[in-house]
């Protein structure tokens, strides 16, 4: 087996998130072209492992906690078994782990590519400044988006590498109402009991803290006593049982339980994009959206907060409107003034199409990587 022809990508679990689809749809794509990706998992969530080509060689190194250097002499065994002189690293924590386990190796060439940005507390973030000081100037870094890349300069002190900006893409085929067929969607409305003249507002990711969802049930508090608009907000994602009664709880507070809805994670979202008129995001945290390329794809106009790529993903005014994090009121402007608007549709569509289709990422990445 050539070394040219062989990558090592290496990431923390297969959970169901973004970083997690985005390194199958980059080992896959490898695949088709006839390299050989193997895929190292640090965990035993294998939730989308299923995802992976067939022909992807896969292993799972479990780690114990998370500084357990046991599993350093298994990963240089395996990967090296697989000759190959090029790893891949998905955020930073299998980055470390990597560079321990190549310390003395000055042949392999490192990626880290970088799929979070603020970090969430002051112990992610010294665990970050950690990690980060194994850099060095043969390693490329890869960021998202511009506005990542000057934040995390800044904050962790990055200057001594190769860089590159790579913005997400997905498959345009694939996110495209035509996909759908119309008895997929057709009932939808009608099970969440939302009547099918009424407005929906979607929010499709995970239901952890950093993404904003409490902020989304005030924001809809106020669409509807100050705006005066009846709109429905649908949550698409899964997360921690405790964490979602608490929501729960916060919308009845609000009187709002006929108005949010939740459907725990869904393995293909596309159909609720398709009953949708608006999508947002109210996240405290975010880097480069992939479910914002998605609802772009489906002619969604977008409400983002102002965070991460959002001002680079988008134009406001064309595409959607930003409004400011950790600010409800802003938030429910924000969809007040989509829902009065006419964004919608092929001119969405097309702009996500030019833009950030997986064509072009993948494109991208292979100039990158197969030097």
């Amino acid at each position: 087996m050539s070394k040219n022809n062989t990558i090592a990508f290496v990431i923390h679990g297969f959970s169901m998130g973004g970083a997690e689809k985005f390194l199958i749809s980059i080992v896959n794509y490898f695949c088709k072209l006839g390299y050989h990706p193997v895929v190292v998992s640090l965990s035993k969530d294998d939730t989308l492992v299923h995802e992976l080509d067939p022909r992807v060689v896969y292993t799972c190194i479990p780690k114990k906690h998370k500084f357990d250097i046991s599993v350093l002499k298994k990963v240089r065994s395996f990967i090296n078994n697989q000759h190959t002189d090029k790893i891949f690293c998905i955020n930073t924590y299998s980055f470390f782990i990597m560079k321990l386990a190549f310390m003395f190796d000055r042949k392999v060439r490192f990626f880290l590519s970088l799929h979070s940005t603020i970090p969430i507390s002051t112990k992610v973030y010294l665990k970050n400044m950690l990690f980060f000081r194994f850099l060095n100037s043969t390693d490329s870094v890869i960021y998202l988006c511009n506005n990542q890349r000057a934040y995390l300069k800044n904050k962790y002190y990055l200057s001594n590498t190769v860089e590159s900006v790579i913005n997400n893409g997905i498959d345009k085929d694939y996110f495209n109402p035509a996909s759908l067929n119309k008895a997929e969607y057709t009932n939808l409305k009608f099970e969440y009991g939302i009547p099918s003249n009424e407005k929906i507002i979607i929010k499709v990711a995970r239901i952890n803290p950093e993404k904003g969802h409490g902020d989304a049930i005030e924001a809809l508090n106020i669409l509807h006593n100050h705006f005066k608009k009846f709109a429905h907000l649908l949550f698409v994602g899964g997360g921690a049982t405790d964490y979602i009664s608490t929501l729960k709880k916060k919308a009845l507070h609000y009187n709002l339980e006929h108005y949010i809805h939740f459907t725990n994670a869904q393995s293909d979202v596309r159909k609720f994009y398709q009953i949708s008129d608006v999508f947002t995001l109210t996240s405290i945290s975010e880097t480069f959206s992939i479910a914002a390329l998605e609802a772009m794809a489906f002619g969604l106009p977008c409400a983002l907060t102002d965070i991460g790529g959002a001002s680079e993903m988008m134009i406001e005014g064309v595409t959607g409107l930003l409004s400011k994090p950790n600010n409800p009121f802003s938030i429910a402007s924000s969809w007040s003034s989509i829902l009065d608007s006419d964004l919608k549709g092929d001119p969405i569509r097309q702009y996500f199409v030019d833009n950030f289709s997986s064509e072009l990422m993948f494109h991208n990445y292979q100039s990158l990587v197969i030097q």
